[in-house]
């Protein structure tokens, strides 16, 4: 079979939210996908379904027919799969639905906060490109037909603000259109990867990046714990789910401290994936069996934590823009005024 493209995040919490609906409704799943496979108008979406149809009627599990489309990532069928195992297929879907709304919040945040840069960087552009090759040039013919003598030192300044006008226009250009490409090839596998990788380790992004991987990786250890799956289980699970490098050294140390006999909260402080007030809460959490409620309220304020690291980098990049973009206008319009104000003075 040819390779299937991948859900997007969006795509697999609809699919979990479906496949959860049809459990709840007590409709079994090979007719729950068969029913999904006669309303779906996308011709992909469909070949997937179509592929899990066949393997359910072969009468495969459902979590060997979601494999076999190779369109859902390897933490889904993970979670699935033990589901199945577990009995509690319709709980793991549930907080996968949780799981991906939570990180389709995220990638919304992060392409609000790509947009409004590039935005600003096409006005920029857009606004010098009119000085520079409309209104300047304009001027420039008043002073040749006025007839009048313009002092050099203003007519240098004229020069230089069309030269800056121009260079900063390119570069604009420039920056507009490698952002682009950025956002195009992050569409793709690889560029996602690398793009992850160099965000992790950029001063700007590095912070936020963290903080990312870490909300990830409790969010992910909230979702298995709930679904029967032991502090073990769910760390050599979580391994696979973190991305950040760092992060995953830390998730490895954490492991090998709990196969240790160590406690959950005990690893996690050690390997510094958690605060001291939050290996505190975890510890309690433990004893009362509430770990689960414990992490799905950790991964709260990371994702606040978040909200509002992106919000703030966001209004920086925004008020740096603008101010930038000031300063390079006013300069521009100083380069014009300068000789009209010679030629005031030599008709005067």
């Amino acid at each position: 079979m040819k390779k299937q493209r991948k859900f997007t995040t969006e795509e697999l919490e609809g699919f979990c939210k479906q496949i959860g609906m049809v459990l709840k409704s007590g409709i079994s799943l090979n007719e729950g996908v068969y029913m999904l496979l006669e309303e779906v108008e996308d011709k992909k979406t469909k070949e997937v379904l179509e592929k899990m149809d066949e393997c359910l009627k072969d009468n495969e599990t459902f979590y060997h027919a979601m494999k076999a489309t190779g369109a859902f990532p390897r933490y889904l069928l993970s979670m699935v799969h033990i589901g199945e195992k577990s009995g509690k297929l319709e709980e793991v879907l549930d907080a996968m639905v949780a799981y991906y709304d939570r990180e389709a919040s995220l990638k919304e945040s992060i392409r609000n906060v790509i947009a409004y840069p590039m935005i600003m960087f096409a006005m920029i552009a857009v606004i010098l490109l009119v000085l520079v090759l409309k209104i300047l040039p304009m001027f420039q013919n008043v002073f040749r037909n006025l007839n009048v003598d313009v002092a050099s030192s203003s007519s240098r300044v004229m020069r230089v603000g069309m030269t800056t006008g121009e260079v900063v226009a390119i570069v604009a250009l420039v920056i507009l259109a490698v952002a682009i490409g950025l956002l195009i090839w992050y569409r793709t596998e690889g560029g996602q990867r690398i793009l992850k990788k160099w965000s992790g380790s950029f001063f700007v992004t590095k912070k936020t990046a963290r903080l990312m991987a870490i909300g990830k990786f409790v969010s992910s250890m909230s979702v298995m714990i709930s679904s029967g799956m032991d502090s073990e289980e769910s760390l050599n699970m979580a391994k696979d789910v973190v991305e950040d490098p760092k992060i995953q050294k830390q998730v490895e140390q954490c492991y090998k401290a709990v196969k240790d006999r160590k406690s959950l909260a005990e690893a996690l402080k050690e390997s510094k994936l958690v605060t001291g007030m939050q290996g505190r809460m975890i510890g309690v959490a433990e004893k009362s069996g509430l770990t689960e409620d414990v992490l799905k309220d950790i991964s709260k304020q990371y994702d606040e934590k978040i909200t509002s690291q992106l919000g703030s980098m966001c209004t920086k990049l925004e008020t740096t823009l603008v101010l930038s973009l000031s300063l390079i206008v006013g300069a521009i319009l100083i380069s014009i005024m300068l000789p009209l104000i010679s030629i005031i003075t030599a008709i005067g």
